[in-house]
């Protein structure tokens, strides 16, 4: 059997499977697993994964592959090992590397968007790798469109994540940076066998261009061995499953369908409770369900990144208010909040009426949108 650097295959003789990443002899080749490791195994005991259908073209991903490359070069009166003649893609191998660390506690299952600063001394100068990180067991089909001044959206890259894997987006100067800080961010979850199924994923991102420029906002992105910019644009304890009305709740019924069929629900619409206006829990309980195997450290971090990514959701779409719920404990999740909002335009906040709600809640008004 042939195989080649990209391909997915099952282990014959146990349960699992993974992605060819290197050959390592006419025999043996290199096998990146779920786990984040990569192990060396005989060709004949693995069963390659045939892609199938109209989206097949997404997954055969084939690479030139010389094996002097890792198997030396002959010796005198040997047959030079021939390289697999299959269709180049080079800008696949390029683009699309493992990551340096796999999914826990401080780093959630999930699809980030990361802004890696080329140098990692001065934080805040020279040149930017964007990347899309797929932090999950699914392939992910993914569109990245960005928005123009016109208010229009522009496409400018689409692909195929494999699992536990990170895909290069683009390389920008400093200059460039407002131009690549808001978008939309739209994401299928493909697996071969699975017992349930994930909603696609459609989130957007805004970044307040000054945010690049404070050192501060930059945090060591485990996934990535390097500093970066993160936004967790979804994960997948929070993903809807397909089959769940709640996603549609509230909808007149006779246009379900046709709301379905235009776009998926916004983060923020799960926690809508009137027109334009939400309310959000950012209480651990109610946002994870192994909140007690998390350190303080963590659930802060992860409060903190649910806050951020439902507020740049309700922005995005239009809302008018949200009332994010902190708590009362020892204050410092309101504090980091507050904090944050600095970095946010044509916003205003206020503790929330405390009839409701006591001292354990902040209420937002976003405005310059109608």
């Amino acid at each position: 059997m042939d195989l080649n650097i990209g391909d997915k295959v099952r282990f014959l003789n146990e349960k699992g499977e993974g992605i060819v990443t290197r050959i390592l002899g006419n025999n043996m080749v290199n096998v990146a697993i779920e786990e984040g490791f990569e192990l060396p195994v005989l060709a004949t005991e693995l069963i390659k994964i045939e892609p199938a259908g109209a989206a097949g073209r997404f997954f055969d991903r084939q690479i030139n592959v010389d094996f002097t490359q890792n198997t030396g070069t002959p010796k005198t009166g040997e047959s030079k090992p021939t390289s697999i003649e299959i269709p180049a893609s080079q800008d696949f191998e390029d683009r699309i590397t493992p990551l340096f660390r796999q999914s826990g506690a401080l780093s959630q299952e999930g699809v980030y968007l990361a802004y890696v600063p080329r140098d990692q001394k001065i934080l805040i100068t020279g040149k930017v790798d964007i990347y899309l990180v797929n932090n999950t067991r699914s392939d992910l089909i993914y569109s990245f469109l960005l928005r123009e001044q016109n208010q229009m959206y522009s496409g400018v890259d689409y692909d195929v994540i494999s699992p536990y894997s990170k895909i290069i987006i683009e390389t920008i100067d400093r200059d460039d940076i407002e131009g690549w800080s808001e978008g939309i961010i739209q994401a299928i979850f493909h697996r071969d066998e699975s017992g349930e199924v994930l909603a696609p994923l459609h989130s957007s991102f805004k970044i307040k261009p000054v945010r690049f420029y404070k050192e501060s906002n930059y945090q060591d992105f485990r996934l990535i061995g390097q500093n970066a910019l993160v936004v967790l644009l979804g994960d997948t304890a929070g993903q809807k499953i397909l089959g769940d009305e709640d996603a549609l709740r509230g909808i007149d019924p006779a246009v379900r369908q046709k709301v379905s069929a235009i776009a998926p629900p916004a983060y923020i619409d799960r926690h809508k409770i009137g027109f334009r206006e939400a309310e959000v829990d950012l209480h651990i309980s109610m946002l994870r369900e192994d909140y007690p195997e998390m350190s303080n450290n963590e659930i802060l971090k992860y409060q903190l990144e649910y806050f951020a990514r439902m507020l740049d959701s309700a922005i995005s779409n239009n809302y008018y208010k949200v009332v994010f719920i902190h708590g009362i404990g020892n204050g410092t999740l309101k504090s980091a909040i507050i904090a944050a909002l600095a970095d946010y335009e044509n916003v205003e906040f206020k503790n929330a009426a405390f009839s409701k709600y006591g001292n354990g809640a902040v209420e937002i008004i976003i405005h310059g949108k109608v």
